[in-house]
């Protein structure tokens, strides 16, 4: 294997332990030499004597590390100002995409991790997984179209990558593409702009299953709204499946266009909400045997870390067992509590941290449109009667505070009305799924915040 395919799964591997600040502030523009297999050297180029002096005082035992679990011997690592261009690569052959769609470039093809092999589940994703599933299995026939929403990092994408996957396996001759509304917007910027509308038309609404993530992208953007809504019709019309996905349930896409909401609304809508504990240490046993890694008690033990501390954000939980799982390979330190909580100290004290009813306030405050003067004041409408209440049972939830504390930042109300707010949504929350699915939202904003 030649020594520039070698760096770059050198550098592969930096870059998933390293924050992405410091791999490409030291790491980036190093360019390998060559190696002295009779000295154990192997030599490499950087662009100044900073990078240099930085790598060899913080990061030197690192890189011999993962050099030697990639050129599979250890080698010692000089560094040396070298100006010159950089080796070319040696690019692996190009694999053949996933999706049979032709003409799509890479950010197209779907993920061959993400399948509903592979997806947890739990009470959190129940519904939405198996309308999915159903999706999958009958493309265009039933649940068309179907809506995904939830937070960032909970399994949305997971799931239309895995619809994608089943219908290709399945369908043979049916044509899906899978694109983000970003990737959408600036396909349609482009072909404005080079006068290729009727290209971009034949791209998107001749396809099978058209799967479309990130749909509150588009809010504000009126051409690209425009486009979308006649590419779902034509779509909608001639029964080809259509799946969405959102941060928010359709009603709570208060920029888009009146005609797009509408059509959202005929949708089988389903939420992705945070995981249970029990459903986090599942996904991360789940990711263990997927990578091969023997669930000792040491291990059991850093995933129950990890998932007391991490409980909003599946990709967060994920790369954090990701990042352990690759320190303890590159430092040959074996996976335990000490190094995960050595080497996700930030993570872990930023999940410490204690959340105030000012934090409380500003995210319902916002979340409803209103403002913290008119939550804290004595007015009793219903569109400020509301959201007074969802605060301070979120205060009550989520901070340590007494009620008569609660009350009392809450414009100096008794602790009465905070008992009284807290028990009003508590029993609305076991029949207003709606209602639910507000507080799960607003749960993950103030944790995140």
């Amino acid at each position: 294997m030649a020594i520039s395919k070698k760096w770059d799964e050198t550098m592969g591997l930096l870059r998933e332990v390293l924050n992405e600040t410091a791999y490409d502030a030291w790491f980036s523009k190093l360019t390998p030499i060559r190696t002295d297999d009779k000295q154990g050297i192997l030599y490499v180029g950087a662009e100044n004597d900073f990078i240099i002096d930085m790598i060899n005082k913080r990061y030197l035992q690192m890189l011999e590390n993962t050099v030697e679990t990639t050129y599979k011997k250890p080698y010692k690592v000089l560094i040396k100002l070298e100006k010159k261009e950089p080796l070319k690569k040696e690019l692996p052959p190009v694999e053949p995409p996933v999706s049979s769609q032709s003409g799509l470039d890479e950010e197209y093809y779907l993920n061959p991790r993400f399948s509903f092999e592979n997806f947890v589940q739990g009470k959190n994703n129940e519904f939405a997984y198996s309308a999915a599933y159903a999706v999958a299995e009958s493309p265009g026939k039933q649940y068309n179209p179907l809506f995904l929403y939830g937070g960032s990092g909970l399994g949305k994408t997971h799931l239309m990558h895995a619809i994608g996957h089943y219908i290709l396996r399945h369908y043979k001759d049916k044509k899906v593409l899978y694109v983000s509304s970003e990737i959408f917007t600036n396909e349609l910027i482009t072909a404005l702009r080079e006068k290729k509308m009727d290209a971009f038309k034949r791209k998107y609404r001749n396809i099978d299953v058209l799967l479309i993530d990130d749909i509150q992208f588009i809010e504000g953007k009126d051409s690209t709204q425009e486009e979308f809504f006649h590419t779902f019709n034509t779509l909608y019309d001639r029964d080809k499946q259509i799946v969405i996905s959102s941060d928010r349930s359709p009603q709570k896409l208060v920029s888009l266009d009146e005609r797009l909401t509408s059509r959202f609304l005929w949708s089988v809508t389903a939420d992705v909400t945070p995981p249970d504990y029990e459903t986090r240490v599942a996904i991360l046993r789940n990711k263990a045997e997927l990578e091969n890694i023997e669930l000792t008690p040491a291990v059991d033990a850093v995933i129950n870390l990890i998932c007391e501390k991490i409980k909003y954000n599946v990709r967060e939980l994920e790369g954090a067992f990701t990042r352990i799982v690759s320190f303890s390979t590159l430092l040959h330190r074996p996976i335990n509590t000490a190094l995960a909580k050595d080497i996700l100290k930030e993570i872990l004290s930023t999940a410490e941290m204690k959340i105030t009813i000012d934090t409380v306030k500003k995210a319902v405050s916002k979340y409803y449109g209103v403002t913290i003067k008119d939550i804290d004041s004595a007015k009793r409408t219903k569109n400020l009667t509301y959201p007074r209440q969802v605060a301070m049972y979120l205060s009550k939830e989520m901070t340590e505070n007494s009620l008569p504390k609660i009350g009392q930042a809450f414009g100096g109300k008794d602790h009465t009305t905070v008992l009284h707010a807290c028990k009003k949504i508590t029993e609305q929350l076991k029949t207003d799924d709606e209602l639910k699915s507000e507080v799960e939202e607003l749960t993950q904003i103030i944790n995140e915040s």
